[in-house]
């Protein structure tokens, strides 16, 4: 397993070709590793067909970071001096046939005038069963069938005209669970602000936004909290993430949730751990979550656990962007 992408709609988990597309799996995963797709929409999503993302603006034409409709992650390495760059696929154009299910995640490929096949940011995910490829995408990778539930919510969706979902679908945040590859230099953390101005509301949060008449700072505050109940999770306005539990992934797959509560005990009393597995093989997908009693004690396993050799694999450890509630592989 290789990412775990947070979604408003629920978590997508994608196992990534590392072998065989190298070049697609690095430049998704140096993106994701930089916080280019936070916050980002899904859109030109048709019904059994296919879904996208990665067009920075779209849904978002306002932002100030990483102003960018299609770019490789060469073209954000130098911070000063953001712009477009694509990098050339592993994909021999014109030749590489493969056939495409439900699931399989591709990147979208631009031919040049020299026939070279380029990639960017642009992904999109099949949602359609057994089609020969078509061209101008490369299939490297696919949603792990755990999250096909998940998946078949948002091929389920209502969309406009334009494919764009009449709720927004948005990506909250993308964990690498493995990655092989080295850091190019310059790759860094963007800190990506959250949008305002081009959210679509469920429809009772929608009413609960024009209905609202108190001062423009009142209502760009209340359209704020809004917006976060949709991009936080979070179940009632003024309710935040809970800032209790930590997500912990690069897991080995011996480990379990008891060793993982026997090794953070000692930053304070846990409530819970959950190790995710497929429900299939019952295999642990290598990430899970563990719930403390106080805020302290979350933060202090934060500082001192990240990159910690935990069965010979270092793990990673980050805030959890969810407040579901942890129900089950747990001790």
């Amino acid at each position: 397993m290789s990412v775990l992408l947070e979604t408003t709609l629920g978590n997508l988990v994608i196992d990534l070709d590392l072998e065989s597309r190298q070049i697609e799996s690095y430049n998704f995963l140096k993106l994701c590793k930089s916080s280019f797709y936070q916050f980002q929409c899904f859109y030109h999503l048709r019904r059994n067909s296919a879904v996208e993302f990665g067009d920075a603006l779209f849904g978002n034409e306002y932002r100030k970071e990483l102003r960018l409709h299609n770019t490789s992650v060469e073209g954000i390495l130098d911070s000063g001096n953001v712009g477009p760059k694509l990098l050339r696929s592993s994909k021999n154009s014109g030749t590489d046939t493969e056939t495409i299910e439900f699931g399989d995640v591709c990147a979208l490929v631009k031919v040049k005038e020299d026939s070279k096949p380029l990639i960017g940011s642009i992904i999109k995910i099949a949602l359609c069963e057994n089609i020969t490829s078509q061209d101008g995408i490369v299939k490297f990778g696919h949603i792990i069938k755990t999250c096909h539930e998940t998946l078949k919510a948002v091929n389920n969706s209502s969309v406009d005209d334009s494919g764009r979902p009449d709720v927004d679908i948005r990506i909250k945040k993308a964990h690498i669970l493995h990655d092989p590859f080295p850091d190019p230099s310059g790759l860094m953390n963007y800190e990506i602000a959250l949008p305002l101005l081009d959210i679509r509301l469920p429809v009772d949060l929608q009413a609960e936004s024009l209905d609202y008449a108190g001062p423009k700072i009142e209502r760009d505050i209340r359209q704020k909290e809004l917006t976060l109940e949709i991009m936080g999770d979070i179940p009632y306005i003024g309710i935040k993430p809970s800032e209790r539990v930590l997500f912990v992934c690069k897991l080995n797959p011996v480990t379990t949730a008891r060793d993982l509560a026997m090794i953070f005990h000692r930053f304070g009393e846990i409530i819970s751990t959950e190790i995710v597995h497929d429900k299939d093989t019952g295999t642990s997908l290598g990430y899970g979550f563990i719930e403390f009693s106080s805020k302290e004690s979350c933060e202090a396993a934060y500082s001192k656990m990240e990159g910690v050799l935990i069965d010979d694999r270092r793990i990673h450890v980050d805030f959890s962007q969810s407040i579901k509630k942890i129900t089950t592989n747990t001790v």
